[in-house]
């Protein structure tokens, strides 16, 4: 298949990977006259534990990218956005202003393989070393954390589903945040600062340390940790009328974490390390900025908002971890408890009127007039996890079992306050807001004092390696779960309906559950330590849930797509994953190449269905999609002096049945319904990724470069596409990204001085754009960090 991708140089994607191919199998240094010292010129192993075992990522037969402590830093990594562009099949977004968003930059969205939903449960899961912290999309105001790269020994990116070892939530993938763990023998040590510029923003700074070792010898260890960093904005908040600056720079983001870790070894089979990890992330206003305000060419970056969105997330995960070690079996146990107080308020001063009907920014409007959600999403979690495994690694048979318990308690509240929009000024347009039946004291349009969801889950997993001879292996696992969810939801005011008040809400009361199994089978051949083919087919799944109520604003969207109202629950969705790839050590370890290909086939989909008229959402399942496409990752040491990295992943993600919400049917030519998806549409993601790099040293000076190629999307999504009921084609989600980074330094005795910029050539893509309702000519954008460029300081002991 061609596929003709051209670039910012003119060359296309295709020939840019065979150029790159080519030019490190070619180069002088792989042949055989070359020193083949691998100790001197190899590239460093890497260890994982995606299958709950350690082992060499060469040897996993899965998908997956690890990012070593080195690699972050040398990476210059610190969050998830940072991370996401630089590992392949991976794609996350800020869309607080989307769909079903809220609108500061904390709501996002993150898909692995195309398996992509901002609806229900997370599709990939998010883990702190063995504890899942992803959570529900219950309302626009519920979205996931992600814990920031500090002190960590490493991420690991697993493509595909990992529903037997991981759960529920691991249906398109799994990243997990691995910590370090307290040493008993060797006191370790790192520290960071760093301070950057961006053009047109405020300053960026960060600074951090972490110490670790015995406290008795061979017996009792710690670890603990610091680091506070704050990216400074380069939004400004600006008069809607007068254009005149009221906050400059007023975005700006601070992430302060502690952690804290012992180790306890009262004999030399046994460990119990019990760990706090404490996040708080705070916002203090949004990056979309308003077109209208805007020239993004210019390097000018506004919105009319009335006054900040913002937010604070802090989230506390304590666990205690038991080891146990026999002559042939491990036990582990995982206890752990998640709690999360988010908090945010947003500007609902433009929406409230033109949800009215009325016109924002008039001259009509009182002086001062501001409407604001005050909203909140807290989460109470417990987890508890039994492992028991086999030790000998060389066995005939290598295995695995374990139970898991989880209760997940999450409650989003939401009231929408706004005191100019009262019985009497809203009279004088004809429309009357506050009834007897739903006053609105104090402006008080919408109250939901609770959308509670509490989730059960039980399950049991196992795998097993049979080794049929030297090279070819069989595993095959297998997950029994059964998941049971209850919620209750209520909420009332005039915004809801006319006659819904505190003595008549809309309350929602519902629960559900279903059991799942899902397996996976995977043959590997590996013929010698260096290489590796394999083919795996697996299942992912995620459970059912409870939709909110939504406004009488929304009834003509509803009509449209044949509905009086929302389906009061949706049901679970699954897939399965086929995949073929091969890892490969070339040139005595100088030389590595890992590649696959995938197929997924996935049912019942849960997705949000976004109603343009009323910037509303509600939640179903949207008949079936596939997606399919591969990854390839290089990287090399032609010469001791230099590495060399590539890395690509193809996507084609799309919906394969035309769906309609109402009992009516769509396809018909007397249909009274429109689609709420059509076969064909797509769902978000880049068809095509790339990253290159290299770094090239010079005894203690190095300098690396890199650059990074994400394409726009090829096809409509379904809330673009005007053949759907409920459409807006001026929607953008996702474009083309074109970034060029560059760090160089010096390393000397554990101390790493350098200077970087990222985005170099100072690329504004518009990547996201929206807008209240299609009756709104306000629209919303988002785009990249304009250029930034800084030094950071690191020692590590």
């Amino acid at each position: 298949m061609q596929i003709r991708l051209i670039n910012d140089c003119g060359i296309s994607i295709r020939t840019t990977c065979l150029v790159v191919c080519v030019v490190i199998a070619s180069s002088p240094a792989w042949g055989e006259g070359a020193d083949q010292s691998a100790q001197s010129t190899g590239l460093d192993e890497v260890v994982v534990t995606a299958t709950r075992r350690q082992e060499r990522l060469q040897d996993v037969p899965i998908s997956a990218t690890a990012f070593t402590s080195d690699k972050l830093e040398a990476l210059g990594l610190h969050s998830i956005d940072d991370l996401s562009r630089v590992a392949p099949g991976v794609t996350f977004q800020r869309d607080g202003t989307g769909n079903n968003g809220n609108l500061n930059d904390e709501d996002s969205n993150i898909n692995i393989r195309g398996v992509d939903s901002s609806a229900g449960t997370s599709t990939v899961g998010i883990y702190i070393d063995d504890t899942p912290i992803q959570g529900r999309h219950l309302t626009f105001t519920s979205f996931n954390a992600f814990p920031a790269l500090f002190d960590l020994e490493r991420v690991e990116v697993l493509r595909g589903p990992q529903g037997t070892l991981f759960g529920a939530g691991s249906e398109g993938g799994t990243v997990r945040f691995i910590q370090p763990t307290p040493d008993l023998q060797n006191y370790t040590a790192y520290s960071r600062a760093e301070f950057a510029s961006t053009t047109g923003g405020a300053p960026d700074y960060e600074v951090g340390a972490a110490v670790g070792g015995p406290l008795i010898d061979g017996r009792l260890g710690f670890r603990v940790s610091v680091s506070d960093r704050e990216d400074g904005g380069w939004v400004n908040r600006v008069d809607g009328k007068t254009g005149l600056v009221t906050d400059k720079n007023s975005i700006s983001e601070r992430t302060l974490v502690l952690r804290g870790a012992l180790k306890w070894a009262p004999t030399d089979s046994l460990s119990i390390t019990p760990s706090l990890y404490y996040q708080e992330l705070t916002l203090k206003d949004t990056s979309a900025f308003w077109q209208n305000l805007s020239d993004p060419g210019n390097g000018e970056f506004s919105n009319g908002n009335s006054q900040p969105d913002r937010s604070k997330d802090p989230f506390l995960l304590g666990a205690v971890k038991v080891e146990w070690t026999g002559s042939h079996v491990q036990l582990t146990s995982n206890t752990a408890v998640y709690s999360r107080h988010q908090s945010s308020t947003e500007d609902f001063t433009d929406f409230d009127w033109i949800i009215y009907g009325l016109s924002p920014g008039g001259s009509s409007r009182p002086a001062g007039d501001l409407s604001t959600s005050i909203d909140t999403d807290v989460q109470r979690n417990f987890y508890q996890e039994i492992r028991v495994q086999s030790v000998d690694s060389a066995a005939a048979i290598v295995w695995s079992g374990g139970i898991f318990y989880a209760h997940l308690d999450e409650d989003a509240t939401e009231i929408a306050i706004d005191p100019n929009l009262n019985s009497e000024y809203i009279a004088a347009y004809g429309s009357p807001l506050c009834t007897a039946q739903a006053p609105c004291p104090g402006g008080q349009i919408l109250t939901q004092p609770v959308f509670r969801v509490i989730d059960s889950q039980y399950a049991a997993f196992g795998d097993a390696t049979l080794k049929l001879s030297d090279a070819w292996q069989f595993t095959t696992g297998l997950r029994v779960a059964e998941l049971d969810y209850r919620g209750n939801l209520d909420n009332y005011g005039p915004f809801i309906a006319p006659d819904v008040g505190p003595t008549s809400p809309l309350d929602i009361i519902g629960s559900g559950g279903d059991k799942q199994i899902t397996p996976k089978f995977v043959l590997s051949f590996k013929p010698d330590s260096q290489d590796l083919v394999y083919a795996s087919a697996a299942k992912g799944y995620r459970g059912g849930g409870l939709n909110g109520g939504i406004s009488d604003f929304c009834a003509s969207d509803l009509a449209q797509l044949g509905l009086a109202a929302t389906p009061r629950q949706y049901n679970a969705d699954s897939l399965w994953s086929y995949e073929l790839g091969a890892k490969d050590n070339l040139a005595d370890g100088r030389l590595q190449v890992n590649a696959s290909v995938y197929f997924i086939n996935w049912k019942n989909i849960q997705q949000a269905v976004y109603l343009p008229d009323c910037s509303q959402s509600f939640v179903a399942n949207l008949g079936a999609a596939t997606s399919r496409g591969g990854e390839v990752e290089m990287q090399g040491k032609p010469m001791p002096s230099l590495l060399l990295s590539f890395s690509a992943a193809y996507l084609d993600a799309k919906y394969s049945k035309t769906v309609c919400a109402g009992p009516t049917s769509c396809t018909g030519v007397d249909a009274s319904a429109s689609p709420i998806v059509t076969a064909g549409d797509h769902l978000p993601g880049a068809p095509w990724t790339v990253l290159m790099g290299g770094e090239y040293s010079l005894g203690d000076a190095y300098a690396r470069l890199n650059y990074h190629l994400s394409t726009a999307p090829n096809g409509l999504e379904p809330n673009q596409d005007t053949n759907n009921g409920v459409s807006d084609p001026t929607y953008i989600d996702l474009a083309r990204i074109s970034t060029l980074d560059a760090r160089a330094g010096i390393r000397l005795h554990g101390l790493d001085l350098s200077l970087f910029g990222q985005n170099l050539t100072d690329s504004h893509p518009i990547v996201f754009r929206n807008r209240f309702t299609t009756d709104s000519d306000l629209f919303f954008e988002h785009s990249i960090r304009p250029r930034t460029v800084g030094v950071t300081l690191a020692y590590r002991y």
